[in-house]
């Protein structure tokens, strides 16, 4: 008796051990949420974790303060009910990428409980158990209306100030390409030096600033692209044509291999890219170099134009970097060349204005490739 006593009595010691520790456990949890709710509240942003079925879990404070709704109204909702159809229909392919299990950042813009819009940066981070399969997701959405603010007024104000220069330095450049010609009387070797260095700059600096407002008008979307039926070796043949006076000056063999077939584009812009492409090529590329324009069916839907060179390679870490506004692999180098670091950015939102996309590829010390694609014209179903 005595035994089965002292059984019961280690049995219940070793229970109520138990019945503390979970207690302990419980308390330091509920220690834990308090502390994390109390972080995530005082953030300024919006913190929340959404399930694999699409349902809030969580949430912070930041959702009322910005959206007028109470956490207990938005735990448990749908995420299309929260933000509502229009907002939810540019979210949901985000979302379904980070249910599959992939990290994801982009831009949205939603609506405030005031009723103003605000532009947001967006980030989502899957949560997966054990097995790696996707239970969730983190979100977290930041206010960046203040930098878009600033960067439109930054736009503004280059394009007013380009807008007032190009006047009189067309003004100034067609003045020197008269005085060049000699009709306003001759000029001394240093002089038709001094002229030479006046009339190049110009030119750039004219170059320049039509770039920025190209750019301006394409970004503000005032360019509405006039597609039309054009055949594209007929493009490529008017853009290698134009540019055969800069190859040769620059000592450069320009090819082309013109493919016969039907697209649908602004001619004059699909243009413009090719000779922008042409251009940077030639201007990197060394004496007695060769540069290629290239255009082949890729697949039923899509034809592929490439510009390569034979010119000193881009590394691989400038790759996509060069296709932002004034991003130059040398900046001295570029200068030297006349380049204005704008030609790329011009180039990625005339392609993707046309649906299509536009990348680079490169070997230090071999040469580089620019290639893009275009949709296909589609015969009509009878």
């Amino acid at each position: 008796m005595e035994v089965r006593t002292a059984e019961l009595q280690e049995v219940n010691r070793s229970l109520q051990q138990e019945i503390n520790d979970r207690m302990l456990a419980e308390t330091a949890l509920r220690r834990s949420e308090e502390q994390l709710r109390l972080i995530t509240n005082a953030l300024p942003v919006l913190i929340a974790y959404v399930d694999e079925h699409q349902y809030y879990r969580f949430n912070n404070k930041a959702y009322e303060d910005w959206l007028g709704k109470s956490p207990d109204n938005i735990y448990g909702s749908n995420i299309e009910t929260v933000w509502g159809a229009e907002c939810y229909a540019r979210m949901q392919i985000y979302v379904k990428l980070v249910l599959r299990g992939q990290a994801v950042t982009y831009e949205n813009e939603i609506t405030l409980k005031n009723g103003l819009p605000c532009s947001v940066n967006v980030t989502y981070i899957p949560h997966l158990d054990e097995h790696k399969n996707v239970i969730g997701f983190f979100a977290l959405t930041s206010d960046i209306s203040d930098r878009f603010a600033i960067e439109r007024m930054k736009d503004e104000f280059i394009a007013v100030v380009s807008h007032e220069l190009r006047t009189p330095l067309t003004s100034m450049h067609s003045a020197l390409k008269i005085l060049a010609t000699g009709r306003l009387g001759n000029l001394s070797r240093d002089g038709k030096q001094m002229l030479e260095i006046a009339y190049d700059n110009t030119e750039r600096l004219l170059r320049l600033v039509n770039n920025v407002l190209d750019l301006q008008r394409i970004e503000a979307g005032e360019v509405q692209m006039e597609k039309q039926v054009c055949n594209a070796a007929a493009l490529m043949i008017k853009a290698t044509e134009s540019m055969q006076p800069m190859a040769q000056q620059q000592g450069v063999i320009l090819a082309a291999k013109p493919i016969d077939i039907d697209i649908l584009v602004d001619s004059d812009y699909i243009v413009q890219a090719l000779t922008n492409l042409l251009s940077n090529a030639i201007k990197f590329s060394s004496t007695d170099g060769t540069v290629w324009l290239t255009a082949e069916r890729k697949s039923d839907t899509e034809v592929l134009f490439s510009v390569q060179d034979e010119g000193q390679g881009i590394p691989s870490d400038k790759l996509e970097s060069i296709f932002e506004r004034f991003q130059q692999m040398d900046s001295s180098d570029s200068r030297r060349k006349g380049g204005t670091g704008l030609g790329l950015t011009i180039c990625r939102k005339i392609i993707e204005q046309h649906e299509g996309k536009i990348w680079a590829e490169s070997i230090l010390g071999k040469g580089s490739t620019f290639s893009f694609t275009l949709p296909l014209l589609l015969p009509s179903p009878e």
